[in-house]
């Protein structure tokens, strides 16, 4: 059996050699690298280094070195392909062999032939359309650009890729799988990409795996990628690293922003160091694959809530993979794209430049937001801090978040501890592993919520409609309850029993599987006691703590306001409000 290259490629991106090589040999940073006493013989000046940005090991005693496989080879004395294999388990990369028949190795390769051919079609559209070449000339892309990435057109017709396709022979299976075509429900297809600037996706070996579409004209989603294939996966690919890797080498470190149209514009301009997620929030694999060429990262984020809230999901996925990234707010300029065209190439350097920590950013931005020096607004700071530190529970990084925290909002690291490892209903035990917790190892009232989303008919309507699950804080809950959201909406309605039977995640599997069936003197949810006003009780419950911090928050923000502002009628007006709703 053979592993196809790919694979391979797609498995050492995802897997950190430091993370994998710190089991086994206590490392010490030395710079850009790593450094410990060589486990392959007797040393006793560290002599062993990791490379995370060259993804290798190498001992300058014993001479041993290679990559992460290798050294799982060494010192598990196992095969190659186990070594892969062993990785892609560890890291959640699907795995599989080429057969005999070489079918997965078929696939892929027919999966790019269509690709291709599309990417012919787009680029020939392009020539032949004055508007599109006219919108990519305002957006900063002149002729030598459209060619270097590649850009295209997918012209305003249902069917026209799909004849192209065709006539070449291509199948319309393989289209649908390559995410080109899709079927009709009546019977045929139409073309997945329509009126759309088109630009090619490629993976970290520049190879074409899929395409992002920005609409052209009016019209929604504004952007478009392709649907995940056997050659495409969003969470394994990062836009723009294929041609960032040299650049990063040269610069030291990475910059990191939003959309395309950033990265590009970015690159165009002489940035060359940018990539950027498709579409979603960063995630532990972009950060793996990202850490292999440096540990430095700045980030850039818009101004507004939304760009905070991105902060605050960024935070754990960098520190979890023991990255601490900076990170530049823009405040004139809507995004990227606008400030290096205002700015130019040497003041969005200077930008850069003056990036700080991410974790500084959002404890200054909380030091602003609320007056440390009051024991409420040190509690409402420390509120907004908790889900944050409670994501990265399990890292190495926790400890120094925790100190960095205490010593900002003044609080003091017991007590900081204690809320993000306690449950809120169990003594101030330790939080238990979720293999092992049981109904009352989960806060009560949002544990209640979310049981009678599974269990009671219509419920989930009633926790939408209140928005309940956003003013939860329990991870486990909150995610549970989303999964089920989405099962109902993508199924036109839910049953507990498939729900618990499409979790792929065995540790959830059960959990479901115990709520749905618990002991009798354990379920506070029965019959004799009244289950359905309990779950209505705990769903006010969740929305008066949600007002209630409203409440707080906007009495800190009085004291910071002129009594004759605007800003201090409106404030007043809704603490008004909500005193009117909180003693009905």
């Amino acid at each position: 059996m053979k592993i196809p290259e790919s694979k391979i490629a797609e498995v050492a991106a995802a897997a950190d050699i430091v993370q994998v090589i710190s089991q086994y040999v206590d490392l010490k940073k030395a710079g850009k690298d790593y450094r410990g006493l060589c486990p392959f013989h007797g040393d006793t000046d560290p002599s062993f280094y990791v490379s995370p940005q060259k993804g290798i090991f190498h001992c300058f005693g014993c001479a041993v070195g290679g990559s992460v496989f290798n050294f799982l080879m060494k010192m598990e004395n196992m095969s190659f392909v186990e070594a892969v294999r062993v990785l892609a388990s560890r890291y959640g990369v699907p795995f599989q062999f080429e057969s005999g028949t070489a079918r997965s190795r078929d696939e892929r390769n027919r999966l790019g032939e269509a690709l291709s051919v599309a990417l012919d079609h787009f680029q020939e559209n392009l020539v032949s359309s004055a508007q599109a070449r006219d919108y990519l000339s305002e957006r900063g892309v002149g002729e030598e650009w459209i060619d270097r990435i590649g850009f295209g057109f997918a012209q305003d017709s249902w069917d026209a890729l799909y004849q192209r396709l065709a006539a070449v022979g291509v199948s319309p299976k393989d289209a649908v799988s390559a995410g080109l075509i899709r079927k009709k429900m009546g019977g045929g297809y139409y073309d997945y990409f329509r009126s759309r600037i088109m630009i090619p996706i490629r993976d970290i070996n520049g190879n074409l795996v899929a395409f992002g579409g920005r609409i052209f004209g009016e019209g929604e989603p504004k952007y478009l990628n392709s649907p995940e294939s056997e050659l495409f996966r969003k969470r394994s690919v990062l836009f723009g690293l294929d041609g960032a890797k040299t650049a990063v080498r040269r610069e030291g470190f990475f910059l990191v922003v939003e959309g395309y149209f950033d990265q590009l514009s970015l690159r165009i301009h002489g940035i060359e160091n940018a990539v950027a997620p498709l579409g979603t929030a960063l995630g532990p694999e972009q950060v793996r694959m990202m850490k292999r060429f440096s540990s430095e990262v700045v980030t850039v984020f818009d101004g507004d809530d939304a760009g905070i809230r991105a902060v605050k999901r960024a935070i754990p996925t960098f520190l979890a993979e023991g990255v601490e990234p900076r990170c530049v707010i823009l405040t004139e300029d809507k995004d990227p794209d606008e400030a290096i065209r205002r700015l130019g190439v040497d003041g969005f350097r200077r930008l850069v430049n003056s990036s700080v920590s991410m974790i500084d950013f959002l404890l200054d931005s909380l030091a602003s937001q609320y007056d440390l020096n009051s024991l409420q607004g040190r509690n409402l700071a420390l509120e907004e801090c908790l889900p944050v530190l409670r994501r990265i529970a399990d890292s190495k990084e926790r400890d120094y978040f925790i100190e960095r925290c205490s010593s900002r909002i003044r609080v003091r690291e017991e007590r900081i501890r204690r809320m993000v490892f306690c449950s809120n209903n169990a003594g101030g035990e330790v939080a238990k592993p979720l293999q092992n917790r049981t109904l009352f190892d989960f806060p009560a009232d949002e544990r209640n919520v979310v049981r009678g989303m599974l269990l009671r008919e219509g419920f989930i309507d009633r926790v939408i409609e209140r928005g309940a699950l956003k003013d939860m804080e329990d991870p486990v809950l909150v995610s549970l309850g989303r999964m089920m959201v989405a099962f109902r909406e993508q199924h036109g309605g839910f049953d507990p029993r498939t729900f618990c039977h499409s979790l792929e995640d065995d540790t959830l599997a059960s959990l479901v599987a115990g709520w749905l069936k618990p002991r009798p003197e354990e379920d506070d949810l029965r019959p004799e006691v009244d289950g359905d006003r309990v779950i209505e009780q705990s769903l006010d419950c969740i929305t008066h703590r949600r007002i209630t911090r409203r409440k707080a928050e906007i009495q800190e923000r009085l004291k910071k306001c002129s009594p004759d502002s605007l800003e201090f009628t409106e404030l007043a007006q809704e603490l008004w409000a909500i005193g009117q709703r909180l003693h009905k």
